[in-house]
């Protein structure tokens, strides 16, 4: 398993390549979106060879002007037959100062697989937030609480 935080504005891209049949290989990306500017991730999962594994899970957060964008893509080669894929990408907004935006896609060649994807862009939850609230934790620290909460998830 590979583990990137990213704490400051910029492009990244990560390309995990698939070479060899059997192999696994699982990418989780934190963005912390804390400062103004443009957070921009690209990742590709190319799998070049059949019966191969993989899993990305993309959490982030924009706030203070952040503006936090991610594009990621599933490749299957048409001979890479029992491949197992999973993008998933899941980004918080925290003020109206900011954006996110997740962009998942699919370019699949072969015909016997599983690949999917998933996305979200949302804000804190009102019911969440209401419950810390009504227990007497201030609106500051129970952000804190739910955006931990939603990070340390992966």
């Amino acid at each position: 398993m590979r583990r990137v935080e990213i704490r400051r504005p910029g492009v990244r891209r990560i390309n995990l390549k698939y070479l060899n049949e059997g192999e696994e290989k699982e990418l989780i990306v934190l963005i912390r979106g804390e400062e103004q500017g443009e957070y921009q991730l690209d990742v590709v999962s190319d799998h070049k060879v059949g019966r191969t594994f993989g899993r990305v899970i993309v959490r982030g957060i924009a706030k203070n002007g952040a503006r936090v964008k991610v594009s990621g893509l599933i490749k299957i080669a048409k001979q890479a037959q029992g491949v197992e894929d999973f993008l998933e990408m899941k980004l918080l907004v925290l003020d109206g100062k900011s954006s996110a935006v997740a962009e998942p896609k699919l370019e699949i060649m072969a015909n016997e697989v599983k690949a999917s994807h998933a996305a979200t862009v949302g804000r804190v939850d009102e019911e969440e937030m209401f419950y810390l609230l009504a227990r007497g934790i201030c609106r500051k620290n129970a952000e804190k609480m739910i955006v931990e909460g939603f990070l340390e998830k992966v």
